[in-house]
């Protein structure tokens, strides 16, 4: 089973996007038409099969992507530190699991948006996940913990949110940073939530920095958006 379809993500004031999901069987990409489409890094032949794949498959959803939104297909190829290369027309972010890759592009003529970031997670691994304290600080799960999440939960969707917020801010950063130096500050009644940078982390990005983020449930995984 492979098949495109689209979803929509909310960012507040600034409306709905689009994203882009492409479903395929585990190991069934590599070496067929769908490969024969998408231009490869040099150093492609090298890596893994698995990681052969989930490259197809979100680069994959990046053409769906363009597609909807009339833009020509273009390669998005990947920098040295592994991140996507977008063109200027739009920003954009990939995530992928076993068996699916999502794609959302934004034009940067919408609105005040600079940066997204989007992450899938299964939620089947929200029990593998025990690293609660590289994650977030008490305070933070406090503020999940109040709407009434599961443990289990709430660490897979902090993690995944986070993931989100470092996707957003890593163009503007281009270096490492840690999950720690972003906190989740806040989360209103329209499950929106917003976090703060905790140190500078660029000229871009100073001590104080505000992102906003939010999530959905959707089949068997989690969605987690970021954007400033």
């Amino acid at each position: 089973m492979k098949r495109f379809y689209q979803t929509q993500i909310r960012l507040s004031e600034s409306g709905y996007v689009n994203v882009s999901h492409f479903c395929f069987i585990e190991g069934s990409l590599v070496g067929t038409d769908y490969d024969m489409t998408i231009t490869k890094p040099l150093d492609y032949e090298k890596w893994r099969s698995k990681r052969q794949e989930t490259f197809l498959a979100g680069r994959l959803a990046v053409r769906h992507a363009q597609a909807y939104l009339n833009e020509p297909a273009k390669d998005i190829l990947k920098a040295e530190d592994g991140s996507p290369l977008w063109p200027g027309e739009y920003t954009g972010s990939i995530s992928h699991t076993d068996n699916q890759a999502v794609a959302v592009l934004l034009p940067q003529a919408q609105g005040d948006i600079q940066y997204i970031g989007i992450d899938l997670e299964r939620l089947v691994n929200a029990d593998k996940l025990d690293i609660a304290h590289l994650i977030g600080l008490e305070r933070e799960f406090k503020i999940l913990i109040a709407e009434g999440m599961e443990k289990s939960f709430l660490v897979l969707l902090l993690f995944s949110l986070k993931e989100s917020v470092y996707k957003a801010l890593y163009p503007a950063v281009r270096e490492f940073f840690d999950f720690l130096d972003v906190e989740l500050i806040s989360k209103d009644g329209n499950d929106f939530f917003e976090f703060q940078v905790k140190r500078q982390l660029s000229e871009k990005i100073p001590s104080g920095f505000i992102l906003r983020g939010s999530y959905a449930i959707q089949d068997e995984h989690v969605m987690t958006w970021a954007y400033c």
